[in-house]
């Protein structure tokens, strides 16, 4: 071979060499991209199984809680909920060519949303909880019970047995604490209480002057006791629906 037609096959080899070595490297190059994204969806599969598994085993600790039982409702969320199921990183060419990756990580922003609601849900029902009952002793309070239906002749009853009553019952709902957003409630519930108190304190005041005198506190009595079963049905619907996500998520 001439030393020309040698310079002119050395290119031609060079090149072949060289794209040889480029088509290999793609070779490559395509094959991990292919196992990056295996793995992705393999994470994914992983996680939105260990996910549903977990959705389930919550609704089945709430379904088996007292539902009329708050702190036992309370303490089956928070122990169900303990460890959510956590998922692993992948690459990020993975991550951004595998659908079941990315279905995981939308699954994953949202798993815990329902747990929370409830929750806060059973948290404001808890405070509420106590705020009712008080509320209901207070109006379940009745005149006649502390001074018989009769006529009254000696304010002594009314000053012993009559007030106190009232005013104590008054002042241990005043005691406890008022649910967010249920200061009007509160105020209507305290005034029924405190009318009752004005006016039994008239009706001694009259009693001494030997003076007639009645009242009545029923409407006063009914408003408080239907704005606070207005409330109570609200707060018992919210924890229901709450409830019912959970379960339904399961």
């Amino acid at each position: 071979m001439s030393a020309r037609r040698a310079a002119m096959v050395l290119p031609v080899l060079i090149t072949l060499v060289v794209g040889a070595a480029i088509g290999g490297l793609v070779i490559t190059q395509n094959q991990r991209q292919d196992e990056q994204v295996a793995e992705a969806e393999a994470i994914g599969r992983d996680y939105l199984s260990a996910a549903a598994e977990f959705q389930s085993g919550v609704a089945k600790s709430i379904k088996a809680a007292d539902s009329t039982k708050l702190n036992e409702i309370t303490r089956a969320l928070n122990t169900a909920i303990a460890k959510p199921p956590k998922l692993p990183k992948a690459t990020a060419y993975g991550r951004q060519n595998s659908s079941t990756y990315r279905e995981a990580v939308d699954v994953k922003s949202t798993l815990l949303g329902p747990y929370k609601r409830l929750g806060r849900q059973l948290k404001e029902a808890k405070v509420a909880e106590t705020f009712i009952a008080e509320a209901r002793k207070l109006l379940e309070l009745r005149a006649t019970d502390y001074v018989g239906a009769s006529v009254i002749t000696s304010s002594g009853v009314v000053r012993s047995r009559l007030i106190p009553a009232f005013a104590n019952a008054r002042d241990a709902f005043d005691a406890v604490p008022v649910p967010k957003g249920q200061k009007k409630l509160a105020s209507t519930i305290h005034d029924a209480a405190q009318y009752v108190v004005d006016q039994a304190t008239l009706l001694a005041n009259r009693i001494d002057d030997r003076k007639s005198f009645s009242f009545s506190y029923a409407a006063q009595f009914q408003t408080a006791a239907d704005a606070l079963n207005d409330y109570a049905t609200t707060i018992e619907g919210d924890v229901t629906e709450a409830v019912n996500v959970v379960i339904e998520a399961g």
